[in-house]
């Protein structure tokens, strides 16, 4: 079997910037950096993943959205670049079953 190494995980090195001073380079551990072409489409794979297991628990009532009038099963979530915003009804067992979802 052929190992294959992934140079674009393992190959660079970076620095920290603080108040106009760099730090010394030295090369990350694992994942990948911010930049890399490889992370917004891991972040999309993810996100998919996400919204599917979120609407899979509306479907199952064990969580639901804002807005259920407009949208059945209400609005979960909206993204945008690499940020998630989360909606909720406004009951703790519904909040409780979103953590377990996170977890």
């Amino acid at each position: 079997m052929e190992v294959v190494d992934f140079k674009v995980v393992r190959s660079g090195s970076i620095c920290i910037r603080i108040n106009d001073e760099n730090s010394f380079f030295f090369k990350p551990g694992k994942g990948l950096r911010q930049g890399d072409p490889l992370s917004p489409l891991l972040f999309n794979l993810v996100a998919n993943v996400f919204t599917r297991m979120l609407m899979r628990a509306t479907r199952r009532n064990l969580i639901s959205g804002l807005l259920p009038h407009i949208e059945p099963g209400g609005i979960l979530s909206l993204q945008y670049a690499d940020d998630t915003m989360l909606f909720l009804e406004n009951s703790l067992e519904k909040a409780v079953n979103l953590k377990i979802c996170l977890i």
